[in-house]
Order: C-alpha cells, then sequence, then structure tokens
C-alpha cells in the first residue's frame, strides 16, 4: 500500500513523475488489476479528465472506446506487446476513429508475477504532422544525407545517391520493426516492391515468407479464390484437394497486396475483416482461421480520390493509410539516375559476360531525360543498350535514335570544332569515335567530318578503313545537306 500511494500521488512526491508529464507520449501505469495509479498530462489531454479523476477508473472503463486493450494482451502474453490502435473520443463515440501505436510493458515483483503494466502511447495524426515538418526543415536546413552511400548500397541493397530516397529510406528502415501496416505510393515502375521487400527483410518476420500479390494481375471472378482459398469441391473447376490462399501463406510473415487500387469493391470488405480479425476463411468453409501477418500495400493512384468516387471503402483505406510513404518518380530525383544507369550497367554485364562501359555523353543524355516508366524504363534501357552494342564494343558512346522517345531525350552536342583541329584529329581518330559522330549527326557525313573536325574525304577514308556496317553507310546524296541519314 505504501509503494502504491506513492504512485497515486506520484506528482508530488516521485521526480520521474514530472519528467513523464513533459513527454511528448500518453503514459499510464496500472497496478495488477488494470486500476490507473499515474497518467501523464498528455492523457489528461486526451480524454480532458482530471488527474484524480483517472485515479478512480479503471482500464476497463474505456473499453468501448478503443477496439483492442493492449493492458489485457500484455497480462496474457507476460510480454512487452505493441500494437495499433483504434480510438474514440468520449463526446464522439460514433464519430471517426484516430490512430495510435499503444506499447505496454509489464513489471514484475520479486515472486515473478506482473504487479503494474506501463503503457506509452502515440499518435498515429500527430506523428506523421511532425515527421512532414521535421522532413521539410530538413530540406531546407542541410544538404547533409540522412543515408550515406556506403549504407545504401551495402546493407540495403537499393541504389540510392538522392537526398529525396536517402531520407525515405531511413524513414522506411525506422518503422520496419513495427506491425503497422504501411500504404506505399509511387508511380508504376518506381520499385514499390523493392521498398516493401527493404521492410520486410528489416522487420522481425524477416525469417518468414513475403508473400507478393498483383491485385490487378486476376481477374474479378478469381482474386477472392487466390487470397482467400477455398476447400475441395467449392465450386466448379476447383481443386479437388482444396486450396491455401495467399493470404494464409503469409501466416507469420509480410503481406504485401501491389495496385491495392484494383482490388474489386465486392472483395474489399472481406480484405477489411481479414485486416481486423487477422483471420480468412476460405471460400466453402464455415470456420475462419487466424492469420498472423504484417500488411504492406501499395498503388499508384490517389486512394482518397477514389473514396471520394466511391471506387474504394473508406474504412479499408484508413485502415491501409496509417503509415503511408511516397517514392518520388525519377525525374523529381535527378541524382539517381546515372547510379542506376550504372548498377543496372554492372548487372547485365555480369549476366551476359560482357565488358563494356558508358561515355559521359551516354550519361548526360540519359540524366536529361525525363523517364516516364522510372527505374523499370532505365533498367530496360541499359539491358537494351547493352545485349545491342557490338560483341567487341567495350566503351558505348552515343544511343541510337528512338532508344530514348520524346522532346528529353534530345542531346545537344558540345559546339562544332574549329577547322583548325581537323589535322590534329586525323591521328587518333577511332572507330568507336566515329561511329558516334555517324550517330549524333543522324548519318550525315558532312555534318560528322565538321563535328570531328575532319575534312569529308577523310571521313569516307575512314569509313572505308573501318569497314563501317552497311547500315552506316550513305543511303542517297542530297542536294540540301550534301550527306546521308541512317537506314533506321
Amino acid at each position: 500500500m505504501e509503494e502504491s500511494f506513492c504512485l497515486r500521488d506520484a506528482q508530488e512526491h516521485l521526480p520521474w513523475a514530472a519528467i513523464l508529464d513533459n513527454v511528448d507520449a500518453g503514459i499510464a501505469v496500472y497496478d495488477a488489476d488494470g486500476n490507473f495509479l499515474f497518467v501523464n498530462t498528455v492523457m489528461i489531454k486526451w480524454r480532458n479528465i482530471p488527474r484524480s479523476e483517472y485515479l478512480k477508473m479503471n482500464v476497463h472503463d474505456f473499453t468501448r472506446f478503443i477496439d483492442v486493450c493492449v493492458y489485457d494482451l500484455v497480462k496474457e502474453k507476460k510480454q512487452r506487446v505493441s500494437r495499433l490502435q483504434f480510438y474514440h473520443d468520449i463526446e464522439a463515440v460514433n464519430g471517426p476513429a484516430r490512430m495510435r501505436i499503444v506499447t505496454g510493458t509489464p513489471i514484475y515483483d520479486g515472486a515473478g508475477n506482473i504487479k503494474y503494466v506501463i503503457t506509452m502511447l502515440q499518435d498515429i495524426q500527430n506523428f506523421e504532422s511532425l515527421y512532414h515538418k521535421l522532413l521539410k526543415q530538413s530540406q531546407i536546413l542541410t544538404e547533409q544525407p540522412v543515408v550515406s552511400k556506403a549504407t545504401a548500397n551495402q546493407n540495403t541493397g537499393i541504389v540510392v545517391e538522392s537526398k529525396e530516397l536517402k531520407q525515405l529510406l531511413s524513414v522506411a528502415e525506422s518503422i520496419a520493426p513495427l506491425d503497422s501496416n504501411v500504404l506505399i505510393y509511387g508511380e508504376s515502375g518506381s520499385g514499390k516492391e523493392v521498398f516493401a521487400r527493404f521492410i520486410h527483410e528489416h522487420s522481425d518476420r524477416k525469417s518468414k515468407p513475403m508473400i507478393t500479390v498483383n491485385c490487378g494481375a486476376f481477374p474479378e471472378n478469381l482474386i477472392e479464390s487466390e487470397l482467400f482459398g477455398y476447400e475441395k469441391g467449392s465450386f466448379t473447376g476447383a481443386s479437388k484437394d482444396g486450396k491455401i490462399g495467399l493470404i494464409e501463406a503469409a501466416d507469420g510473415g509480410t503481406l504485401f497486396l501491389d495496385e491495392i487500387n484494383s482490388l474489386p469493391m465486392s472483395v474489399q470488405s472481406k480484405i477489411l475483416r481479414a485486416i481486423e480479425e487477422k483471420s480468412v476463411q476460405k471460400i466453402g468453409s464455415l470456420n475462419p482461421k487466424k492469420v498472423d501477418f504484417r500488411l504492406i500495400t501499395a498503388t499508384n493512384q490517389e486512394l482518397s480520390q477514389l473514396v471520394r468516387a466511391g471506387k474504394f471503402r473508406e474504412d479499408l483505406y484508413y485502415r491501409l493509410h496509417v503509415i503511408p510513404l511516397t517514392i518520388p518518380s525519377i525525374r523529381n530525383r535527378k541524382d539517381d539516375i546515372i547510379p542506376l544507369c550504372l548498377h543496372f550497367l554492372d548487372y547485365f554485364c555480369n549476366k551476359y559476360n560482357l565488358k563494356k562501359s558508358f561515355s559521359e555523353q551516354v550519361l548526360a543524355q540519359a540524366q536529361a531525360y525525363d523517364w516516364p516508366g522510372n527505374v523499370r524504363e532505365i533498367r530496360n534501357f541499359v539491358e537494351r543498350m547493352v545485349v545491342m552494342t557490338p560483341y567487341a564494343t567495350t566503351e558505348i558512346t552515343s544511343i541510337p535514335t528512338g532508344i530514348l522517345a520524346g522532346e528529353a531525350s534530345v542531346y545537344h552536342p558540345a559546339p562544332e570544332r574549329p577547322e583548325g583541329q581537323s589535322t590534329s584529329r586525323r591521328a587518333g581518330l577511332g572507330k568507336e569515335e566515329l561511329l558516334a559522330a555517324l550517330e549524333l549527326m543522324g548519318g550525315n557525313r558532312t555534318k560528322a567530318a565538321e563535328y570531328l573536325g575532319i575534312s569529308r574525304r577523310y571521313l569516307q577514308y575512314k569509313i572505308r578503313e573501318y569497314q563501317i556496317p552497311a547500315r552506316y553507310k550513305k543511303r542517297a546524296e542530297t542536294p540540301d545537306d550534301g550527306g546521308s541519314s541512317f537506314e533506321n
């Protein structure tokens, strides 16, 4: 009783109470029966209940305002428990729920029994608002990277050079150990699945499988059976042995639902129930089965707009939109373009047992391009350049016309060399440089010669000497350009 009295009068008698009162998170201390022994100022402001009234109450007095009681979970599991909790204000029980992360920690007596439970509560919306505020300040006040290049390349497996992506990677690493739902926004090809796998591999579930489901890849009449599975004989064409669903396959691990915006409305309600109850019910089964999974979803559309359009359930949206991460497009993080090009170049050279490099001119042209297909387009571009270049070519010095589309792909070469340089250029003119000049000038020999600083006659001599393939030879002389164009 003596110790209990001190806790109840903590504000006056215990110095740590004054400290906890200044913590920007809710703190509550309960005895073994769930009675309040201490609450800090944040808890008082949340419920607008005086401390003296709190100390007359029990944790179960609030169970109708929350969806899960972490105190009960601590008592049941006899260990520290962290959970995402939805809660309502007392004055608005039927209003929209807010979300918070609640961590409960047991404190034992000498006999190994739980004597106290301490909980820390962090409001998700407040945390997200603070995060965005600090992120904005960070972008303004410092140019220092959050994650070093060595860390990103060696420990994460993600190619990252831009400040924006390093900051996002740091956030992803910090939330990975939590079980909170993550919603990843990003354009097609921006690397949403890569980030989902990064979160999984940095979580406590990394030893278990990560099941990836592309919600847009299944017809509406099959997506339910794929996600939830079915009992044998459930419908015509079903396997005679039945089938385990993809959600159940993620038991103990991570479930990644890509293109969640494509999920049919008819299935969204069942997904919501699976998330809330962490259970699945196979088609044709009467009994649900508990499944423990961490949910990560991804979308290339703004879900809030789909909610307003009546194409996505609002309650499901709020379940998913707990920790949102937005991957910026490549055009908004230009610093990552060249590292990605070099990364994929190394990958495909190893894959095809080749030795090639990009010239500065090619890399400059790549960085000037907008890459509407994001990382996926860069990967495809590099592979195409590697396999299309002649085997003996070790340096890729130009990008063929049509490989990159649009105005942004046009590379403007350096000013033409003065004619006075023509003699000095003859001795060192190699085949690769000659081919690059022809490519840049669209096959126009006169302009290529001017660009190289040599005469057109000497250019034709070098074309014969190097046995330039037929596709580089002139098609027909035209009066206006005095040259030729490529046979594209």
